[in-house]
């Protein structure tokens, strides 16, 4: 090959390559223009659909404020003062239905009940920023079972009437459940969880406040803004069921339901003052979780009861775990129900370590879990 020839071969390639260069300049300006719009599309897509859901949730605190401004005061001050068990009353107590006065004595009905505890959440949600949303067919909800009770054939069910916050995160039928994400501010599911459908008996009433995407100890989105605790606005509710913390700790809410995978519930219940459970994973069902989750019998996520004291958790599992229907209707829930002669026991085995050697935790949880122990003991339980 002579040099005119390898120059001309060399000029070629050259031209091929700058052409090349510019083909791929050129194709990557226009994805990156079709990016731009169609980010520039989404963004003002969210921003409206954050502005319906906003508007939305100050509607139902103004339809909520109104309806709890039907109820005087005297009758409030009641029921606001009624902790779980006096509310609830002894169903097979003659005597306590004979002078006091409960939901299953009759003496109060679910619809008082739920004005105030309208008004008893609207309070907490100035203090804390806890609600999402109102529950406006609560009322509705709480009438039906007052007129059922007028039928003296009719069993109240154990929870009849009680009131029940519901963290966001949670399906609801009807409501929207966004993890914290204005993506998600169009997930509206079509049935209740299998817990909430268990726990139909009580009145969900309004829905909580959640962080971004649940994973956080701590509780704050671009939907709804920042939860705070009720005893220090300057810090934090904890995380995720943060609005469920905030609201069961401020007073607003007897009964809740929260999630837990690392601590969702039990780090909400410590930081704001209140009782938390979570069940062993698989004993109540993540089948709805609207996420896609791969791996799912690999999370450990499980719904359970936030409340102001643990006679109202235990109640409230009883009822969650009173027959078969979660298990009936999700294969990899546990098909066992309520231990009574567990429960009921006097001594019990139980086991604690203050470090599992690959993280310790802080000196302070370590204190407090070695205090616990202490308690246990001198109540003769058998620890290991």
């Amino acid at each position: 090959m002579d040099e005119k020839t390898a120059a001309s071969g060399l000029v070629c390639w050259t031209c091929l390559g700058e052409a090349c260069v510019v083909a791929i300049v050129g194709l990557l300006t226009y994805y990156a223009v079709m990016w731009y719009r169609e980010s520039s599309k989404n963004k003002a897509h969210y921003a409206a659909l954050i502005k319906i859901a906003q508007h939305e949730r100050d509607e139902s605190l103004e339809w909520a404020r109104g309806e709890a401004a039907q109820i005087g005061d005297d009758e409030k001050n009641k029921i606001a003062a009624m902790d779980f068990r006096t509310l609830r009353g002894e169903r097979f107590s003659y005597v306590l239905c004979e002078i006091g006065e409960s939901l299953q004595c009759g003496k109060v009905s679910a619809e008082m009940v739920m004005r105030v505890y309208y008004g008893l959440a609207l309070q907490a949600h100035e203090r804390t920023n806890c609600l999402t949303k109102m529950l406006k067919e609560s009322l509705a909800n709480a009438r039906e079972l007052d007129g059922k009770a007028k039928d003296r054939s009719y069993k109240k069910p154990r929870l009849f009437g009680i009131p029940l916050s519901v963290k966001e995160q949670i399906e609801l039928a009807g409501h929207r459940n966004s993890w914290g994400m204005a993506k998600q501010l169009e997930s509206i599911p079509k049935e209740d969880s299998y817990q909430v459908q268990k726990l139909r008996r009580m009145v969900p009433f309004c829905q909580t406040n959640v962080p971004i995407t649940c994973m956080t100890y701590m509780c704050s989105n671009s939907i709804y803004g920042t939860s705070n605790c009720p005893q220090n606005s300057r810090r934090t509710c904890g995380g995720s069921s943060g609005g469920e913390g905030a609201i069961v700790g401020a007073g607003g809410s007897i009964c809740g339901l929260g999630s837990d995978l690392g601590g969702s519930i039990r780090i909400p219940a410590h930081f704001c003052g209140c009782c938390g459970f979570k069940p062993t994973s698989e004993r109540c069902s993540i089948l709805q979780v609207p996420f896609a989750i791969p791996m799912r019998p690999m999370i450990m996520l499980t719904e359970g009861p936030l409340a102001r004291d643990p006679h109202a958790i235990a109640e409230m599992m009883r009822s969650m775990w009173s027959d078969q229907f979660i298990s009936s209707n999700d294969p990899l829930a546990v098909p066992m129900d309520f231990r009574e002669d567990l429960f009921t026991e006097k001594s019990y085995r139980i086991g604690y370590y203050t470090t599992d050697n690959y993280i310790d935790p802080l000196p302070g949880n370590q204190r407090v879990v070695s205090e616990a122990v202490d308690l246990l003991k001198k109540k003769a339980n058998w620890l290991k």
